[in-house]
């Protein structure tokens, strides 16, 4: 599925066919008598039984360590309980690819038949695990469902269920969580509270209440209001639970040096604190209102945020928001809404987030955007997207904001240099061509070709899949070289262009989500180099060089938006223009950002 430039990357043989990648219907049969196919049976044998050899004794190593790292008995028998879970799991999903991959297949049909319910079959195993031992695990599976670049379907979708299905806290738990967080019993609080929750999550659970006739003043729904809960175990075991992670990727990383997802560990430890703190996600609400204050106002997007009441670490008390998720198809066509405009505003909301506000909401899966008919008078839009679940954001540096943008108006022209050079700032990788894959999650030919607009087929994405498969090594070291940063990005991308493509399914338009990015990439680009010139002007005074300059940059951004405005008219005459301008424009590429140095004064 990736071209010829990028296959020269690959480590395997040069003799694999070059058919897969270019997505040909033929296939060439394996032979699995020869040599080098006992050769990698061996070595498929020998990994996998290091597999299961290090599932095995993750229950026994992992309780003895984290025996002498806890001090109340009690926990180290939950570790004890919880290391087994992961060590028996670990060791069914070892030996049942073992089993699979060993065998001799009559054709390739058949290989990937058996391989595709194997990957089945491990990821039910591994959903029922993650389920039954919550916390933490949850949030694991849930980056697993969000890592579609990587992995299979049969893994991806099958995590998908734990974005909002998880066991709830029971009522006695929460009464307590009440009592020694706020001080007051929920009936001293709330004139009424809804038991049964509304929505359940790995961290939390919500439930809708209503406040005492004295607390409703502040909001305009007769005081009705969305009380997020954190799940009181999590105080108890979360620890435990990082530490068991932690021993097991440490674990297979001995086994497998070549296994690129210690990473999981690392972001999961700076993210967890953060979500874990009620109190910082409303700090997190109450900025993002902040920064599309103006546009909320005149009524220039779609997006709202819910009040907040109150908060406490473990509680949060904000407005009720009534609505359905964001690929509720079923509820858009009941209330007149298109979900082609729906997705073109959330690409809105998420480019000024990312490209000029540098302030990103980072998990945007469908379960966190609520759509509902608006209730904005002054809204141009007749829907509201409310964005939940504040605890994970991530500021951007302006140096990475602008390389960012610059990097996506790079990918979007399909400009091979600038990828090149802006892959490097942003990500610090010199194999550009995968990482350009990685982040558009479109086929290198479709990159260079400046198609990213084009739907992705059934037969592309499974072809993508299975190059992930094969390509998961070297994926799995670019993403560990990634700042953190970049790697939550990349995360909220993928959700974005999930949630984009189950929104166009129901439309013809296949232009809008790359056009309206590509305006916000190009305008922070010029913004910045606009400010960057007329700060040197300040500096050392008009000077022509520095004219010139400025006239370069506000060429390249006007000409970009021109052409990307006319892509949306998606007329003959549009289309024309388009040449022309690309034509005039081919010698002109946006700069790279040359930050003022003294020297230059």
């Amino acid at each position: 599925m990736f071209s010829s430039r990028l296959a020269s990357l690959s480590r395997c043989s040069a003799r694999r066919s070059t058919s897969v990648l270019h997505g040909a219907t033929s296939i060439r049969p394996r032979f699995y008598s020869s040599s080098s196919s006992s050769h990698k049976r061996h070595a498929v044998r020998s990994l996998l039984a290091k597999t299961i050899v290090g599932a095995t004794t993750v229950s026994a190593l992992g309780a003895v360590g984290l025996y002498y790292t806890n001090e109340d008995a009690r926990h180290v028998m939950v570790a004890i309980q919880r290391c087994s879970t992961a060590g028996l799991i670990g060791a069914r999903v070892a030996l049942d690819y073992q089993r699979t991959l060993s065998k001799e297949y009559a054709s390739e049909q058949e290989y990937k038949e058996a391989k595709r319910q194997c990957h089945q079959r491990c990821a039910t195993r591994v959903l029922e695990g993650l389920q039954s031992l919550g916390g933490i695990y949850i949030k694991l599976g849930q980056h697993v469902s969000a890592m579609v670049y990587i992995l299979p379907p049969e893994w991806t979708d099958t995590m998908a269920v734990l974005q909002d299905r998880c066991e709830p806290t029971p009522s006695d738990q929460v009464r307590q969580l009440f009592l020694t967080d706020y001080g007051h019993s929920i009936e001293e609080i709330f004139e009424e509270f809804e038991w049964q929750p509304i929505g359940v999550a790995s961290l939390a659970q919500v439930h809708r209440a209503r406040l005492r006739s004295d607390g409703r003043s502040r909001l305009a729904n007769d005081g009705w209001v969305a009380v997020k809960l954190q799940h009181p175990a999590l105080d108890e075991f979360c620890k435990i639970d990082m530490e068991t992670v932690s021993f097991i990727f440490d674990v297979i990383k001995k086994a497998f040096p070549d296994f690129g997802f210690a990473w999981l560990v690392d972001e999961m430890r700076e993210s967890l604190p953060r979500e874990l703190d009620f109190v910082h996600e409303a700090r997190n609400a109450r900025l993002v209102t902040q920064n599309f204050a103006d546009d909320i106002k005149h009524g220039r997007t779609a997006l709202t945020v819910p009040q907040v009441v109150w908060a406490r670490r473990r509680i949060l008390c904000m407005e009720f928001v009534d609505g359905a998720r964001i690929d509720d198809l079923q509820y858009m066509k009941d209330h007149h809404i298109n979900p082609a405009q729906v997705s073109a505003e959330l690409t809105r909301i998420f480019s000024k987030m990312i490209f000029l506000h540098g302030f990103v909401h980072c998990d945007p899966h469908p379960g966190n955007v609520i759509v509902r008919p608006s209730k904005n008078p002054h809204t141009k839009y007749n829907f509201d997207l409310v964005l939940l679940d504040h605890g994970l954001y991530r500021d951007l540096s302006d140096e990475m904001r602008v390389d960012y943008a610059h990097l996506w108006t790079s990918l979007i022209r399909g400009d091979e240099d600038g990828i090149r050079t802006y892959a490097k700032r942003v990500g610090g990788t010199d194999t550009y061509q995968l990482f350009a894959c990685i982040m558009t999650g479109r086929a290198w030919d479709t990159v260079t070709s400046a198609d990213l607009s084009s739907a992705r087929s059934k037969s592309e994405l499974n072809q993508m899949s299975e190059g992930a498969m094969e390509w998961l090594v070297d994926i799995a070291d670019i993403l560990a070289r990634l700042p953190r940063v970049v790697l939550l990005l990349l995360k909220t991308n993928d959700l974005l262009r999930h949630v984009d493509e189950v929104l166009r399914s129901s439309s013809t338009d296949d232009h809008l989500t790359y056009v309206i990015m590509g305006q916000y990439c190009a305008k922070a680009v010029w913004l910045d180099a606009r400010q960057n010139i007329l700060d040197r002007i300040a500096a050392i005074g008009l000077k022509w060089n520095l004219f010139s300059m400025l006239a370069h940059v506000w060429w390249n951004y006007y000409s970009l938006a021109l052409i990307l405005w006319l892509y949306q008219q998606g007329s003959s005459w549009s289309q024309a223009l388009i040449t022309l301008l690309q034509s005039f424009s081919k010698a002109k590429k946006i700069e790279e950002r040359q930050p003022l140095k003294k020297s230059s004064l």
